[in-house]
């Protein structure tokens, strides 16, 4: 009896040996598979790698929550946590990991079958390819406020500006209302709703479909909806500069605010978007997006839809942003008593990373 009291003992001892032993194994090994940043300093950042984008690599440390940091501030980097979409200044898009390199300023490239070494400033996108529905949701949400004493004038504004990525294709979903309360009477000033889903062809070639609302009464617009098919080609591939031109064609149905609607109303768009980040302190991000329309069944009808934004980290995850539209119509519709509207939008935003 005591021998198998003693065995029972031993057999237990052993099967808590063995479980401590393939937990300190899977601990390690997590540890292991820890991505990290290698800095010019000599210090070490553990932790995960999110996204290079505009000069920024954007870090998840395990102590420090996210950090922004700027290329010339790291010596080379680690990261093996994920599979990255990684596109490079020659137009090469890699789908793979990053190993450290023993020269200042360089990361080898591995994609499974050749390992390649480039400048940290050559790596003009990284995306990193979640599993987590949630995590692959990045973008900026902010609100904003204002008010005239004088006038009893309130004037609010929401915005967003979400994207979710996978290998191949990006989803944004963004918009901005406009509101204002002027003595008790609210009106819907402007609103903007965009849905559009974007397949890279290749490293510069990119098509897309969209789904987008407006409304501007100051124009006499009470709804546009539109569907949109283009085509989009991206130029300027700088560390902190990018540029892509988009065309193709577009369906309007349009309702002024005297109730007339107009059937099908179809255009040829130009756009041009121009993103560019300054990451020496303070850190700011301009975005430029002018587009024109054509129209093609509307007597020479010609539109203007464009805007900047300014945005200012402050700190992490917080922003105060700035944005100018401007929008011009050659053909007023009912109800409206100019042909153009401009604005200047403030407001503060939470950033997803």
């Amino acid at each position: 009896m005591n021998k198998f009291i003693f065995w029972t003992m031993i057999s237990r001892l052993f099967l808590v040996f063995i479980c401590f032993y393939l937990l300190s194994v899977s601990f390690i090994a997590n540890a292991q598979e820890k991505d990290t940043l290698y800095l010019r300093n000599g210090q070490i950042m553990v932790g995960k790698l999110n996204s290079i984008s505009l000069g920024i690599i954007q870090f998840d440390d395990m102590d420090l929550s996210v950090q922004n940091v700027k290329y010339h501030k790291i010596k080379t980097i680690k990261a093996s946590m994920a599979t990255y979409r990684i596109q490079t200044i020659d137009q090469v898009v890699y789908y793979g990991v990053l190993k450290p390199s023993k020269i200042y300023g360089e990361v080898i490239v591995d994609d499974g079958f050749v390992e390649k070494v480039y400048p940290i400033v050559n790596i003009f996108d990284l995306v990193s390819l979640e599993k987590r529905f949630i995590k692959k949701i990045k973008g900026t949400v902010a609100l904003g406020y204002s008010y005239t004493k004088s006038s009893d004038i309130g004037r609010s504004n929401i915005d967003w500006n979400l994207r979710f990525t996978e290998q191949k294709y990006q989803i944004e979903f963004n918009g901005s209302f406009i509101f204002t309360n002027n003595q008790g009477i609210k009106t819907r000033d402007r609103e903007q709703i965009n849905l559009g889903g974007y397949y890279n062809l290749n490293s510069v070639l990119s098509a897309g479909v969209g789904l987008n609302y407006q409304r501007n009464i100051e124009l006499g617009l009470a709804s546009r909806i539109q569907q949109v098919v283009g085509l989009g080609r991206r130029f300027l591939f700088k560390s902190n500069l990018q540029g892509m031109l988009i065309s193709g064609a577009v369906i309007n149905q349009e309702r002024s605010l005297e109730g007339n609607s107009s059937g099908n109303l179809y255009e040829i768009p130009l756009q041009f978007k121009l993103d560019y980040f300054h990451y020496a302190a303070p850190n700011l991000s301009f975005t430029i997006f002018p587009k024109a329309f054509f129209g093609l069944n509307q007597d020479g009808r010609k539109r203007f839809d464009g805007e900047t934004r300014v945005n200012w980290e402050v700190i992490n995850n917080l922003d105060l942003g700035l944005q100018f539209y401007a929008n011009y119509d050659n053909q007023a519709l009912e109800g409206s008593n100019t042909n153009f509207d401009y604005g200047i939008v403030f407001n503060v935003g939470y950033k997803f990373k």
